[in-house]
């Protein structure tokens, strides 16, 4: 047996074993990893399924809106917010485990605005009922209602209209 085919044999059957570990591995799941959290999907474009071309909802805009951004919607309300109202200091906090986004609009250390992004599923009131009673404005988005495009000019409108500017 050459030298060459030592080697190659050697080396093959390493190969091979790491392999198998790794179809094993795969197979029955390591166990000792926990997988790294994930951020939260974006949300699908709404579902053509009920399509008509008669009614402009069922056309996506050419105007820039979250489903034609390239990223998760929040980073698309994020660079709007940074991009349109400079002049305040705009936090974002992710609440009910994720599945709702908020942002507060600071301006000279007071509340000027709140914006909620949540589902069309979610019923909660508690956000803007605080808000109601504070008397700081509130608006809501949300971010996966079927024709609900939330264009740049539709979310800018809304903001600008709730901060009174």
């Amino acid at each position: 047996m050459s030298l060459l085919s030592k080697f190659l044999k050697n080396e093959g059957a390493k190969a091979l074993e790491n392999v198998g570990k790794d179809f094993l591995a795969k197979a029955l799941g390591d166990q000792t990893r926990q997988p790294a959290a994930q951020p939260a999907p974006a949300p699908a474009a709404p579902a053509q399924s009920d399509y008509d071309p008669d009614d402009p909802w069922d056309v996506m805009p050419a105007e820039e809106n979250q489903y034609s951004y390239n990223g998760h919607y929040t980073a698309y309300f994020s660079g709007i917010f940074a991009s349109e109202f400079p002049a305040y200091n705009v936090t974002q906090e992710s609440v009910n485990g994720g599945r709702a986004t908020v942002y507060t609009f600071l301006q000279g250390g007071s509340k000027a605005l709140v914006v909620e992004l949540m589902s069309e599923r979610s019923e909660a009131n508690r956000l803007r009922t605080e808000c109601k009673r504070a008397g700081v404005p509130y608006v809501r988005f949300y971010y996966d209602h079927q024709g609900w495009w939330n264009t740049r000019s539709y979310v800018v409108n809304r903001v600008r209209e709730a901060l009174g500017a």
